[in-house]
């Protein structure tokens, strides 16, 4: 059957592996991925999980804070239902640009907790309900859809307007922000078992101030998470670092100061080495990090599966040590992610759940 499913197109000719996945008592971290490009491209999506057998739990996509009618109908009219029909719980990267980050204050969120944007929070959370409402139009009934909601993420870095760093704000900014939005939410019953709020810092504070300083308080966080990779040398100012070294110190830091679940929202590792590009030490760092994600009891991993300033891809992506057929594309592959994601703790989504997950599953219990 696996044969069979690299050379048919359709996604759901190929669903026959999926019906035979189990949930076995002892998983507990939820399997995610940046991929599809915002969910435009659901069908790499189907290649990928057909590749590793497995279904991811999340899909990652990011959205920024237009008001065009446009952007909200491709959001919740199309992008998060493709993401949904996928079987994939979506979560939201949610970041406060005015359409584009030229015309994005650098004050932002300055001017969101003051209200300035209560009109669009309203709006938004408004076309969210619907979407969570599920296919009968009724709100908290069996068929309600979940997302997660990561606003406003990597505020302890430099490159963010709606950090402290680039407007000379303060992170009490960010903090009041996060209170206003998520006080509209709570205002109109998006409650914990439909939306799960994901507040996630950069692996080191590089703006100046501390990611402690950004955080809003348990009442309000239902999760924290932490991006971070392993750059390798492929910048000038990096260099190859373990999956410790990438996130011990943050991990131990965050866990001061909530217990919340802990995810990592972003990752992933370049092929980069000063000896030259070597798929060989990016394949043993993936299983050095999922092996320390278990240790570390994070609670949901998503791979940032998208060569961007470097070849982190580890499904066709530029390098990997094996190729996958579906339908009739050919992708790049990285045989120790699939290895290392079949392992029993990392939870797909249920098809025979119309909710996906569990509520103990999605809220990371």
């Amino acid at each position: 059957m696996k044969r069979l499913c690299r050379i048919i197109s359709s996604f759901f000719a190929c669903t026959l592996p999926f019906a035979t996945f189990t949930q076995p008592a002892s998983a507990d971290t939820l399997l995610g991925i940046y991929y599809g490009n915002q969910g435009w491209e659901m069908g790499n999506v189907q290649a990928l999980e057909t590749w590793q057998v497995k279904k991811n739990a999340v899909v990652n996509l990011f959205t920024d804070w237009c008001t065009q009618t446009s952007t909200l109908d491709n959001l919740f009219d199309r992008q998060l239902p493709y993401i949904w029909n996928n079987q994939n719980v979506p979560m939201i990267t949610w970041e406060p640009y005015l359409c584009e980050a030229s015309s994005t204050p650098n004050d932002i969120e300055v001017r969101i907790a003051q209200g300035r944007h209560d009109k669009y929070i309203n709006d938004w959370a408004d076309r969210l309900k619907t979407f969570l409402s599920g296919p009968d139009g009724v709100y908290n009934t069996s068929d309600d859809r979940r997302v997660y909601i990561r606003l406003g993420h990597e505020m302890n870095g430099s490159w963010y307007p709606w950090g402290a760093a680039m407007g000379n704000n303060s992170p009490s900014d960010y903090v009041n922000m996060w209170k206003r939005v998520k006080g509209i939410f709570d205002s109109k019953g998006l409650d914990a078992n439909h939306v799960q709020w994901v507040w996630a810092v950069n692996n080191d504070d590089v703006g100046g101030y501390s990611a402690e300083s950004f955080y809003p308080g348990d009442a309000d966080v239902n999760w924290i998470a932490i991006d971070g990779y392993n750059w390798g040398t492929s910048q000038s100012w990096s260099n190859w670092q373990t999956p410790q070294q990438v996130f011990g110190s943050m991990i131990n830091r965050l866990r001061t100061i909530s217990n919340r679940p802990l995810t990592i929202t972003e990752f992933a590792s370049s092929t980069s080495t000063s000896s030259g590009n070597s798929v060989t030490a990016k394949e043993q760092w993936i299983t050095d990090l999922f092996n320390y994600a278990t240790a570390q009891n994070i609670k949901m991993l998503l791979w940032f599966n998208e060569d961007k300033e470097t070849d982190w891809a580890v499904f066709g992506g530029s390098r990997g040590d094996g190729t996958f057929m579906y339908g009739s594309q050919t992708y790049i592959t990285n045989s120790a992610y699939s290895s290392s994601v079949a392992a029993s703790q990392f939870i797909p989504s249920n098809h025979n759940n119309p909710r996906l997950l569990t509520d103990a599953q999605f809220t990371g219990q």
